[in-house]
């Protein structure tokens, strides 16, 4: 029996996938990533922003190796799509992350009451 006679024997049992199934969605890569204090997770040397609800959480990035690093990631918790990751704005997270952790100041830093320093 040829290839083909095989072929169209057994073509009955040729599943084809559903039309609305976005066949680019099956084969996105997947990888996991924590996301950091600043709500972060980095991917091929690309900052992606995210919820600061996932803070601290372990997240699965999907995504198309093939794609522009500006395009946004899908991201999935236990399983579950949660939402699009875009790449961060730099500038912007560093002075987010600024503005909401501020070292406490040093009572041994400050002055000494009814002291003066020298002229």
């Amino acid at each position: 029996m040829t290839p083909l006679e095989q072929w169209a024997h057994s073509a009955e049992g040729v599943r084809f996938p559903e039309p609305a199934l976005d066949l680019d969605d099956l084969f996105l890569f997947q990888a996991q990533r924590k996301v950091q204090k600043d709500r972060t997770v980095s991917l091929n040397g690309v900052l992606y922003e995210l919820d600061a609800a996932r803070v601290g959480e372990k997240v699965t990035l999907r995504f198309d190796p093939a794609a522009a690093p500006e395009r946004a990631v899908q991201v999935c918790h236990q399983g579950r799509f949660v939402e699009q990751a875009k790449p961060a704005q730099t500038y912007a997270n560093c002075l987010r992350l600024a503005a909401t952790v501020r070292p406490a100041r040093s009572t041994s830093m400050a002055r000494p009451p009814n002291r003066r320093l020298r002229d």
